[in-house]
């Protein structure tokens, strides 16, 4: 069971965000990176997009700032969803080479 949500879950998401978003990130057969950094990084880093509220001001401002907030968000995410990757690559070789020397000590 951790295996499943450690490692397989977080890849199959990412494959998954990959896979869907592809059609938002390629222009022209050429990969946008401010498009591919919100693409992964809006559904990682949604916790971390409203750090400034807007208080005051005018509307335009406040819009403004809700903008800012999502790209920031968006490639704080965009690390975030980097880091799981990597981990969840490390603990599924880490879990099936220690299968297989399990599997070797048996014998």
């Amino acid at each position: 069971m951790k295996l499943l949500k450690t490692s397989i879950l977080p890849i199959a998401v990412i494959l998954l965000i990959a896979v869907l978003g592809q059609y938002i990130y390629m222009v022209d057969g050429q990969v946008d990176w401010f498009r591919f950094c919100m693409v992964f990084g809006v559904p990682f880093g949604i916790p971390y997009m409203l750090f400034v509220v807007p208080i005051g001001g005018s509307i335009s401002r406040g819009v403004g700032i809700l903008a800012l907030n999502a790209i920031i968000g968006a490639l704080f995410g965009c690390v975030i969803a980097a880091v799981v990757l990597v981990k969840a690559v490390a603990y599924l070789v880490w879990w099936s080479c220690g299968s297989i020397i399990r599997l070797f000590r048996r014998k």
